[in-house]
């Protein structure tokens, strides 16, 4: 009984060898052959997801310097993000400058009358506290920090809250900043990102109802052909108080 054990054992590990998996006399296994469903190893691994037309072949140092030259802003970005996502030393780099700074802070009182009773400083002080404890401070510029080091921009609007701020981010490739006024930052807005981003009409109201009033009007000036060709007629400034731009 014993010895037709061993027997077919030894029966079990020819066929396994047969079929290419001797590790130690067969010839050396190709696993880019290996299949993982319908497709082999190397083409599983070159369309992961997001990174299927990001090949490692394509971001060498050529095509990185040649961005570089050209300020290929784009470019840049999305090999930035290839390599955050799928090289560990980058992302370590990345977060360590993003997380260098602590971002703490502290509220220092200056008291410009002195017949203001203290108990209506405190008051205002509690609420001062209040509004920055909601605003989650360190997680907001360190997020910032991030995308600013990894994206090479950051734009935001601010939303009016009394319980702290609130910042609608915005997407990269649809802003830009050609001029200051008042020392901040104009930023345009490319209305058009709600028709590429939201095929959909009934999804994409939706959508702009979660935004400011101001990129409802802008939308629907886009849509009626009536904002300033300047010389994008798709462009509209928004107010300098509002937007938050980092670079």
């Amino acid at each position: 009984m014993e010895e037709e054990k061993t027997l077919e054992e030894v029966k079990t590990q020819e066929a396994i060898h047969a079929k290419g998996f001797d590790m130690v006399n067969g010839p050396a296994t190709d696993y880019n052959k290996i299949k993982v469903g319908l497709k082999t190893v190397q083409d599983a691994v070159l369309e992961l997801g997001t990174l299927k037309d990001g090949r490692r072949e394509y971001f060498n140092k050529k095509d990185i310097m040649r961005a570089l030259a050209d300020r290929d802003l784009r470019a840049l970005r999305a090999i930035s993000n290839y390599f955050y996502r799928t090289n560990g030393i980058y992302q370590k780099v990345v977060d360590y400058y993003a997380t260098m700074y602590r971002f703490d802070w502290y509220i220092v009182p200056d008291i410009l009358d002195d017949g203001i009773k203290e108990e209506k400083v405190l008051k205002e002080f509690v609420k001062i506290l209040d509004y920055l404890d909601g605003s989650y401070i360190k997680k907001l510029c360190s997020d910032i920090a991030l995308k600013v080091i990894r994206d090479g921009a950051y734009y935001g609007y601010i939303i009016p809250s009394d319980n702290g701020l609130i910042l609608q981010e915005l997407p990269i490739e649809y802003c830009r900043v050609r001029y200051m006024v008042g020392n901040m930052p104009a930023v345009e807005f490319d209305m058009s990102w709600f028709d590429t981003r939201f095929t959909d009409v009934n999804y994409r109201m939706r959508v702009l109802d979660l935004f400011p009033d101001d990129f409802k009007k802008g939308y629907l000036l886009y849509k009626k052909g009536r904002l300033p060709v300047d010389p994008d007629p798709w462009n509209i400034t928004l107010r300098p108080e509002k937007p938050w731009n980092d670079t």
